[in-house]
């Protein structure tokens, strides 16, 4: 006898009978928007492939009955929306203050990031070996 063996699930064994049915996915699509819809102003709505995805992973993990699936696939579907919506918040903040943080001069705070006294100007000719030169370079300093 093998120490190791292959299980086998016929298709719809083990499965909630109506758990994949569309009454089923209408009512969590209108949950999940219904317990959305509280927290945010826009109304969202799952495809029903999505829900039906999340209902596969959700049954996959565990098998219980099907009141008991739908409050895990509810749960997961609001929870990583809530994700997706913190973290596209993140980066639609750190797009809108990028400009501000990439200029050499705050004239609110009174940061400069580079040297004025460096800034060598046409009108200001700089002499080398006897010949005179125009322009130069400008330290900046990161922080």
């Amino acid at each position: 006898m093998s120490m190791f063996s292959a299980h086998t699930i016929s298709p719809g064994a083990a499965i909630p009978q109506g758990y994949f049915d569309i009454d089923n996915i209408n009512f969590i699509q209108e949950k999940v928007a219904d317990i959305l819809s509280q927290e945010y102003r826009q109304h969202v709505i799952f495809a029903h492939a999505d829900i039906i995805r999340v209902m596969q992973r959700v049954l996959e993990e565990r098998r219980e009955n099907i009141p008991k699936l739908n409050q895990r696939v509810i749960m997961t579907l609001t929870n990583d929306f809530r994700v997706h919506q913190l973290d596209t918040n993140k980066h639609l903040n750190l797009e809108e203050w990028y400009v501000s943080s990439q200029r050499l001069v705050d004239y609110q705070g009174g940061i400069s990031r580079f040297d004025y006294k460096a800034i060598k100007l046409k009108d200001h000719p700089i002499k080398y070996d006897g010949k005179s030169r125009v322009g130069g370079t400008v330290r900046f300093y990161f922080t």
